[in-house]
């Protein structure tokens, strides 16, 4: 057998060990959609059809803006944070589970562990670990705000960056495993790559690659000036990958930190990119279009919005794509709009909520598709017979 052909079988190994993490122990159950972009890669795939119309289910008020992303668990119940300093805990009727409340405002997205452990973190310098029926089990206090996402490793380590410009790896338990320290603020989420590498971004627009340990692989700065990245990176089945930067380009890199793709937009993407089945690039940039790019760097199609464009978009099994907008009308004020489009970016629907969309929607196993807003509601978008 070939070196090239051992190692393309090691590669797929790997992709699937990393696609299984959102199984329980015993491989028979599956957290529809776990943690910021669905999974450790970040891909923003789901294995689900989304809502084929933008029909309102349901809406759930907080006391501050949803810019945390909902996370779905086994059971349906939605968790999301809100900026008046709670995590929520919604069923799948809309009706209150529970609340947690921290010290400070939440726009970082929950993590759901396979034991029903909910982590997220705060503005109040600590991440928690939250039980399935609302108790605190652990928080862990870090120099300052958190607004980063947490990650969850396969082997059930935690990653989370923090404003005092550390990444942290915890065990379960809340327990340091090691920090490293960078030059700036983190506000990116940890990508796994598929050898096991913690990729992440930094407020300084430096991307990281470090292995399990902690121990630095490489780093990248895009270009000669410095470019704010709070884009977090996402994985492709390939092995590349893929992040925003305030220089309005997506850069693709290899697992060794080559830089092999540059995608121009002209303004800044603050979102992390999806990857689709077939390697499809989707984002949104502030030049209010949302693209559709090849993995060799050609557009397959873009699609023009009202407003700028924050809000990571979600691929549901058929290829179609949602994502929020925000934007400013003369006579009503700020607003934002969730938009789906089929695989070939024609728009299947959009919904108006009553300020802007920096959520990232989340797609459950029905068909319902959870987002957050700027106007402090929580929206569940569906058809009630929506199917898998």
């Amino acid at each position: 057998m070939s070196g090239c052909s051992i190692r393309n079988i090691c590669m797929l190994i790997a992709l699937l060990v990393l696609s299984s993490v959102s199984r329980g122990a015993s491989g028979d159950v599956e957290i529809p959609w776990q943690m910021f972009r669905h999974d450790p890669r970040h891909t923003g795939l789901s294995p689900y059809s989304g809502p084929k119309e933008g029909m309102l289910r349901w809406k759930f008020l907080t006391a501050g803006n949803v810019t945390s992303s909902p996370v779905i668990g086994l059971d349906g119940t939605v968790y999301v944070g809100s900026e008046d300093g709670n995590l929520y805990a919604i069923t799948p009727e809309g009706e209150s589970k529970w609340s947690f409340s921290t010290q400070e405002g939440i726009t970082s997205s929950p993590a759901l562990g396979t034991d029903g452990t909910v982590y997220v973190g705060s503005r109040d310098k600590r991440l928690y670990a939250i039980r399935a029926d609302g108790g605190l089990r652990w928080s862990f206090e870090t120099g300052d705000s958190i607004v980063s996402s947490p990650t969850i490793a396969p082997d059930g380590t935690i990653y989370i960056g923090s404003s005092d410009y550390k990444l942290y790896a915890l065990d379960q338990g809340g327990k340091l495993k090691w920090d490293y320290r960078v030059p700036s603020p983190i506000s990116s989420s940890v990508c796994i790559g598929l050898d096991g590498t913690i990729y992440f971004g930094t407020n300084g627009g430096v991307l990281f690659a470090l292995d399990p340990g902690g121990g630095l692989k490489w780093s990248k700065r895009f270009g000669r000036e410095v470019y704010a990245s709070f884009s977090s990176p996402a994985m492709g089945s390939d092995g590349n990958i893929f992040i925003g930067s305030e220089n309005g380009r997506v850069y693709g890199l290899t697992h060794q930190g080559e830089v092999v793709l540059r995608i121009q937009s002209g303004k800044a993407i603050q979102c992390t990119p999806a990857l689709g089945r077939d390697g499809t690039i989707y984002f949104g940039s502030y030049d209010r279009n949302f693209y559709a790019v090849k993995k060799e760097g050609a557009l397959k199609w873009s699609f023009e919005t009202e407003g700028w464009i924050e809000s990571s978009p979600a691929v549901d099994a058929q290829g179609a794509v949602y994502f929020g907008t925000g934007g400013w009308d003369k006579t009503r004020g700020n607003i934002g709009r969730l938009y789906a489009l089929d695989s070939g970016g024609k728009p299947l629907w959009a919904f108006e909520a009553g300020d802007w969309i920096e959520s990232s929607p989340a797609i459950g196993p029905d068909g319902t598709l959870y987002v957050g807003s700027n106007d402090n509601y929580v929206y569940a978008i569906g058809a009630p017979s929506a199917t898998r």
